[in-house]
């Protein structure tokens, strides 16, 4: 073997595993992707000692699905809050003007108009109802107390309080079963606006509240989708929940590209160097057999002994909760 070494700087496989996602809890915030937001409405947190309740049935619309909802079965409070508001958090990526919707059925009684709805609002930058399908519509509403003061904006016929809107559905309860769940969310008695929307200005987190009013109205799941995505898109029951977002499991990709592990092919030692991550490091042979593990702290550099190995092929890796890298090497 040659007396002098050529250092060879590897070029490490890095896998970012979806760094910020993380299992959904209630209070981490659901994460808008590419326009769409869904949210399975038993995701939220829902108070303690309260009257919300869930149920589960049959799906009427995908064939051997289980729809999961909510419902209030206390008293109905349709003039002012019940108190026992749920909020969820999300984070918009993509700034703009959303469309929500609910998907929801009436779960007694045989009127359209009863039973049929609860207090809802989107904490954004603007939130707002039109009677077309245009978010740029001129004949707008607005909640109070807000739509009093804006001369561009009418208040809703009916109830209406705390920026909250009174947001209903009417589909019939007794007419065919696979009518009676759909995504409906109007305001404005009599005269419905069948389009909520809310405008997020910039990237960031914001909430959508949702407070009980009438009792027994089930709700399946909620969607936000940008103006310019189809409702055929965004309703489509085969959507998954979006996923969660955690910001403490961000990573700084830069440092990941610093790390160095030389020399390669090699005859006694390994030098790792720009580690930005606290892990076992791993030498494994082609069959997936762990033959040595080496503990490592963040910011370190590191010389592993592997003379005690057969001449081959060897893998060696780590990973922590985000990322995870795996190197080849050689071993003459």
């Amino acid at each position: 073997m040659k007396n002098n070494i050529i250092l060879i700087i590897l070029s490490v496989t890095i896998f970012q595993l979806n760094a910020q996602i993380a299992t959904c809890d209630g209070t981490l915030p659901f994460e808008e992707k590419d326009g769409l937001l869904t949210i399975e409405m038993e995701s939220g947190v829902l108070p303690a000692n309260s009257n919300w309740q869930t149920g589960s049935e049959a799906d009427p619309n995908l064939s051997g699905s289980t729809i999961n909802y909510i419902y209030w079965d206390g008293a109905q409070s349709f003039s002012s809050l019940s108190g026992a508001e749920i909020t969820y958090n999300i984070k918009i990526n993509n700034p703009g003007t959303y469309r929500l919707a609910w998907r929801g059925r009436i779960g007694t009684g045989t009127s359209r108009g009863e039973h049929n709805d609860a207090w809802l609002k989107i904490v954004a930058d603007d939130f707002y109802a039109t009677q077309s399908n245009s978010p740029t519509a001129s004949n707008a509403l607005e909640p109070k107390p807000s739509c009093t003061s804006n001369p561009n904006r009418n208040c809703p016929e009916g109830s209406t309080t705390g920026g909250f809107f009174k947001a209903f559905m009417n589909r019939s309860p007794t007419g065919d079963v696979s009518q009676r769940w759909g995504f409906v969310t109007n305001t404005n008695d009599g005269n419905s606006f069948r389009f909520i929307w809310a405008t997020f200005n910039t990237a960031g987190n914001y909430s959508i509240i949702v407070d009980a009013r009438s009792n027994f109205f089930f709700m399946d799941k909620m969607v936000l989708r940008k103006s310019n995505l189809s409702d055929s898109i965004a309703f489509d029951l085969n959507n998954s929940e979006s996923n969660c977002y955690d910001a403490s499991l961000s990573i700084d990709k830069k440092k990941i590209e610093t790390l160095e592990v030389y020399p390669n092919p090699t005859s006694d030692k390994i030098n790792i160097k720009n580690i930005s991550l606290s892990t076992t490091l791993i030498i494994t042979n082609t069959l997936g057999a762990v033959l040595k593990k080496f503990e490592i702290q963040e910011n370190s550099s590191l010389t592993l002994d592997i003379s005690d190995l057969e001449s081959g092929i060897y893998f060696i890796s780590g990973s922590d909760s985000s990322i995870t890298f795996s190197k080849k090497f050689i071993k003459i």
